[in-house]
Parts: structure tokens; sequence; C-alpha cells
């Protein structure tokens, strides 16, 4: 399979921005600007107020011919992004689980995950879970940043993705976008927005609901969520305001046994496992030109959201049934979480000229305050249906644990663009960054039940440095060199400092994760009449040290920094566009584009720190490759778009995967370790525009009905091998009014 990927590679050379519509391209210095749609775009120098020479970056224009948008089809979403995971274990696109460079991709905690700019983690430093993720109906384009972006976004290793809504959507008063779609297993996604623009004021706001049985029992899921944005536009600026509302209820099928997923993959055991959801976030933006030319923006949000899950969480071997002698189900677990975080963020960003070359520099600072109630190991009902009433204590305690957790966070950071001649540019930058973090509560898992406050306080100083060369700068030519070196950081979560069994101790010096990533690479672009011919080929290597884990000290599981890990790779995004190849007239607009999105890496443990276990090569780790980190990944396909007809394939391929860092093959007995296996799956889609205001659209995502696992759980949706959706078919119509 490795050579049969890098034959694909080699083939497919060629990376940046494609569409529709036009073939025109022009150039500018900042940013590549073609007349038809974009689909990807490198920027060289800056975007949106943020220096991005010499680092990994791409901007992912949505088109909703190319792909499924109804059930946040990721793997379609990220097609040209090379490098990036999907877990998709969960079908029904309410959270993202990605992660990039052997990374974790659990829940995307990785990443800073933002929304117009402003985080949507629950505590970005403390607990960046993202239960939340938007409806990419009304996405317009995402920001995909890689871990050289710390400096930017602080306490992360694998980037920052920014998911930018649509601000209006015409320059008149008003306009409106409907759209619904129904598909396999119940689906049913229905989308409405409003926009416009009426003299100095826009504003744009969306009705979304999407709901659907889901592809194995026990998997129904429901949503509603709502957006209102109001802009009003001034001499020099930009003022916003806006209030997004999630909310959705999803039942959670749990695990099952290697040995049901070849033949009843949509089999669940779990009838009683559900989780809710309710997000909302206020946000005031501005962005500002200054009298010298120079930039300003800032935003402020507000969270305030509530997370619940009530389950049967025992493992695969103790089966949910009715006690025949009380006649009822066993009581149910249940976990309640409220999040209240408040963030701001100020940048500035400058212009001046030395020897009449002109110069770039930003400054800014962050604020940020998390508060987290947690009340977890309530004692349920014995029912069926979602309920998370509780059963309280002899002592009258409702829950065992409860607990209440606190981050405050304070940045400053800065960049500054040094342009040296024509064809070079370095940039160092740094960040420093005061993080504190509080936990005190109650809880049945330490003596006495009183977890005494623990407070965390640090300060953090990273550095780093950028560099890009232009080999050739032409009008139908563009070839550069970037590399760039930053020092990572990531806080230890508070999901690690609490113990999880009685039995569990955690180390009182447990200290945060640290590293750094490099990236050399190279790209360009290569037009002619007849097409376009675009490429981005990178090597990466990361260090993550101190990675967290557990071991056994004393026959007890001690929770540390378990070692160290190593990523290191080649990524490559390659695409070529024919313009008009079937077609000979120009105005036609005819385009076919064959791509290939490719990632060959090695994650590996080569620091092993249980020193009872260091000697032994049958336990030790070290050498072990990291859990969920594929070898290999691809996605390749070709897009085809003709007077208003488009038709899309999709080939994405996945590597093996092991579950546990001990690197275990064979499955155990309750399915929560042992190897997954590679997978490929084909997705194809057809859609039609007429009238310029209509659009039908027809596809089908894994067309072959591969069977295959993304994840296994040991907890929560509940223990075991979490299989993927097979088959399904979908058609959307959309009107634009």
């Amino acid at each position: 399979m490795r050579s049969y990927i890098l034959v694909i590679l080699a083939i497919g050379f060629g990376s940046s921005a494609f569409g529709q519509d036009n073939q025109k391209t022009i150039t500018k210095a900042d940013v590549l600007v073609r007349t038809y749609q974009n689909t990807r775009v490198t920027s060289d120098s800056t975007y949106n107020m943020k220096i991005v020479a010499g680092k990994k970056m791409e901007l992912l224009i949505l088109n909703p011919q190319q792909m499924d948008l109804s059930t946040n089809n990721y793997r379609q979403l990220f097609k040209r992004t090379p490098g990036l995971y999907v877990s998709e274990h969960d079908a029904s696109g309410l959270q993202t689980s990605i992660s990039t460079r052997g990374l974790s991709a659990n829940r995307s905690w990785e990443f800073n995950m933002r929304q117009n700019g402003y985080d949507i983690a629950a505590d970005p430093s403390g607990y960046p879970e993202s239960y939340y993720t938007p409806t990419l109906d009304a996405v317009s384009k995402i920001e995909v940043h890689r871990g050289s972006s710390a400096l930017q976004y602080g306490t992360q290793f694998g980037g920052m993705i920014n998911y930018q809504f649509k601000d209006k959507l015409s320059d008149q008063a008003f306009s409106m976008e409907n759209a619904q779609t129904v598909g396999s297993y119940g689906l049913f996604n229905s989308f409405t927005a409003i926009g416009g623009t009426k003299k100095n004021w826009s504003y744009y706001g969306f009705v979304h609901h999407r709901d659907a049985d889901g592809f194995r029992q026990n998997s129904q899921y429901k949503t509603n969520s709502y957006f209102g944005k109001v802009s009003y536009q001034f001499k020099n600026g930009k003022i916003s305001a806006e209030y997004s509302k999630s909310q959705y209820l999803s039942q959670q099928a749990g695990g099952i046994h290697d040995s049901l997923l070849y033949s009843h993959a949509d089999t669940s055991v779990r009838s009683r496992n559900w989780f809710q959801l309710f997000w909302n976030t206020a946000s005031i933006q501005g962005e500002f030109t200054l009298k010298n030319k120079s930039k300003l923006n800032f935003y402020t949000a507000y969270t305030f959201s509530d997370r619940n899950s009530v389950g049967f969480l025992k493992p695969l071997s103790v089966l949910d049934t009715i006690n025949t002698s009380t006649g009822q189900y066993a009581t149910r677990q249940v976990d309640v979480d409220h999040y209240l975080t408040q963030s701001t963020e100020v940048r500035w960003m400058n212009y001046y000229k030395i020897a009449g070359v002109q110069q770039t520099w930003t400054l800014g600072a962050r604020l940020c305050n998390s508060e987290i109630g947690r009340k977890q190991q309530g004692v349920g009902t014995t029912g069926t249906a979602f309920d998370i009433t509780v059963k309280p204590d002899i002592v009258g305690n409702a829950f065992p644990k409860e607990l209440q957790l606190g981050t405050q966070n304070a940045a400053l950071f800065g960049e500054h663009l040094f342009r040296i001649g024509k064809r070079a540019s370095i940039t160092p930058g740094f960040r420093f960054e005061y993080l504190a973090n509080q936990l005190s509560g109650r809880t049945n898992n330490v003596t006495g039940g009183i977890l005494a406050k623990q407070e965390k306080t640090r300060m953090i100083l990273l550095g780093g440095i950028s560099s890009t060369f232009s080999l050739v700068q032409k009008e139908r030519m563009n070839w550069s060199l970037y590399g760039n070196a930053t020092q990572n950081y990531r806080p230890v979560m508070y999901s690690e400092l609490i113990p999880s069994s009685t039995t569990e101790v955690v180390d009182p010096n447990m200290k945060d994760v640290h590293g750094y990533t490099t990236e050399l690479g190279t790209k360009g672009i290569f037009s002619s009449r007849h097409g376009q011919l675009s490429f981005d080929l990178n090597a990466f290597y990361l260090v993550y040290n101190g990675k967290i884990g557990s071991l056994t000290v004393n026959n007890a599981p001690y929770k540390t920094n378990i070692g160290d890990v190593v990523s290191k790779g080649i990524e490559l995004y390659g695409e070529y566009t024919f313009f008009n190849p079937f077609s000979k007239e120009a105005a036609a607009s005819e385009l076919l584009s064959v791509y290939v999105s490719g990632t060959l890496q090695s994650a590996e443990y080569v620091r092993w720190n249980n020193p009872l276990l260091a000697q032994d090569p049958a336990t030790s780790i070290q050498g072990k490759k990291v859990e969920y980190a594929p070898s290999q990944l691809l996605r390749t396909g070709l897009n085809y778009d003709f007077k208003g007809l488009s038709f899309n394939y999709q080939y994405s391929y996945t590597g093996s995967v092991f579950t546990d860092a001990a690197n275990t093959v064979l499955p155990n007995s309750n399915a929560t370790v042992g190897q997954l296996k590679a997978y490929g799956l084909h997705d194809v889609s057809i859609s039609y525009k007429f009238n310029k205001n209509y659009q039908l659209k027809f596809g089908v995502n894994n067309l072959m009905n591969e069977i295959y696992a993304t994840r296994r759980s040991g907890g929560f949706p509940g223990p075991g091998l979490l299989p993927s959706q097979g088959r399904s078919i979908y058609g959307t119509m959309t009107i634009r009014l």
C-alpha cells in the first residue's frame, strides 16, 4: 500500500486554489486572487491581520457543489488539507474529532477551535474539548493553521481552525437561502438563512435543524441551531454584534465487540445512553484602519453552556438487562457540566518602510477567564429515555463528585515581518503567557472526600521564527521556499489532574507538555491558457515532551508524564486544473481539476518514563507507535464543472492505527484496546444549477459500503469498538432568492 500511495503522490504533484466560473488568475504580493471561485488559497505574507509568511496555512473556501454539507462531512471538508486525520466514529457531525501529525483527535482538543475568530471550546486552556461545531451550511471559509501558529494562538500543538460564517448573502436589502436535504437512515436537514445590506448596515442570520435515526441502532439525534449578526460599516472600519445558539440531543449506541464489526456493524448493546448540549455565545467584534494605515481589530465573547450525559457505562462484559428480581434496569450514571467563558483579544498591525521596502509588524493581547461547574457520578434513574434526575446519597449529596474549576489566562504576543529585497523575508516572534488554574470540590476518589483547593500558576515565554524565499516571481509563475521553527506548549488539563478512580494516584509534580514544531517546504503555482498547476510540499518534525498518561506503580494506576513523542513526516497537496478540456468555447468556463492530498508520517515514543519497565523490551513503549497516528493518509479525486453541472469524486485512504501505547494488536475481552485496520472510502456527488437561483444535488458517501472503525472507547459513550457509518445516500435542493 505504501508504494501505491507514493506513486499517487508523485503523479498528483500540484496545489493551492481552484474552483469555477472563470479562468483568469491574478497574483498579488499577499495572497493569490482568482476571478473564479477558490477552493483553497495559501497566503505568502499576511491574512486577516495575521502574519503567515513562512508558515503552513490554508484558507478553504466552501463550495456547496463539491461536498456534503448536510452532515458536516469532515473528510470532504478537509480533502485538500494534507495530514488531517478524521475520527469518523460519530456520523451525526455534531462534534469534530480531528488531529494532525500524530496528536490526539479526542474532540479536537489539540487544536485551538474558533468560530468567527473567537474560541468555541469549553475552556481553551484548561478543558479545550470541542462539544460544539457550527453547521457547515452557514460557513463560507475555514482557516487552517498548523502548529507554527502557536505564537498567535497559544496553548496548542496542532494549530488553529477558524470557521468563518457568511457575512451577508448579497448587496441587496434582502436575500434568502434555503436548503432541504433528505437521506439514508431517516436524515432530514433544513437550513434557512436571510441576509442583506442597507446603506451602512448589513445583517445575516440562519435557522438550522437536523435529525436522523442513525446508521446504528440507538443512535438517533436531533439538533437545532440559530445565529444572528448585525454589522455597521463606517468610513474607516466596521463593528459587529452576533449571537449563536445550538442545542442537540443524541442517543449513544456505545461500543461493540470486534466479532460483530463485519457481521452486525449497526448493532448496539446500549439503549439507555444519551448526550445533551446547550451552547450559547454572544460576541462583539470590530476592525478599524487608522490614519497611518495601521489596522486594529478586536473581539470580546461570552459563552454560557451546559453539557449533560446519562448512561450505563459498565464494560461490555456486563449486560444492560432488566434485573429479574426487581423488574427494572440498573441505575445509570449522570454527569453534568456548566461552562462560563469570557474572552477578549486585541490585535494591531502596522506598516512602515526600510529602504523603500514595506515592513509589517503585529502586536496582540488576550484575556480569558473560564469557570466550569462539574457534577459527576450521580445515581440516575432506571429508565430508558433521556433523564438527568439523580438520587441523593445518605447525606444529601446529589453527586458524589462536585468540582469547581477555573482558569485565568493573559497573553501578549507579537511578530515582525522583515522583507529583505523583493524575494526574501524573515519573521521572528514571541508569546508571553500567564496561566493560572484552580481546582477544588468534593469527590469520593480521594481520602476524606474533600479535594483541597489546588492552584497552579505559571508564566511561559515562547519564541519562533519563519522565513520565505521566492525562487520565481512572474505573472504566470510563482514558486517559493518556506520554513519555520516554533516552540509549543500545552497545559495539564483538568481531566488529567483529577483521579478517575479511588485507586488512581495523580502525580503532584506532573508537568505541562512542551516541545516545538519545525516545517520546511516549497509551494508554487504555474498557469497557462490551458490550465493551472499548483503544489505545496513540506516536511515537518514535531517534538511533544511529557505526554500524560497512566502507568502502574505499587500495583495501582499512577497518572504522570509517561514519556516523549517525536512525529515526523511529509505532507503534499497537489492539483492540476484543465481550462476547457473538452469544450472549445472559452466562454463556457469548463473546468476539470484533479487533486491529491497525502501524508507519510511516523509518530513514536522516544522516551519512556517508567523506571520499572524501561529496561524490559516486553513492556516498554519506547519505539512504539503513538495511538491513533496512521502512517499514511491519502485523499484524491476530481471535480468537473460545466454550465452549472458539477461532478465530484473522492477517494480517502487511512492507514491502520494502534489504540494504546503498548501497540496491542489483538482486541481485549472488552474491545477497549486493539489495532484498527486501514480502510478506503469512495464518495461521489453530482449537482446542477439552473436559473442561477436553484441547485439540485445528489450524492453517495462510502459508495462501496466499506465496513470500518476509527475509535475504541473506555468510557462514555459506552466502552468498546465504535463502528463508523456504511453507505449513505442524500439529496439536496437549494434555493437562493
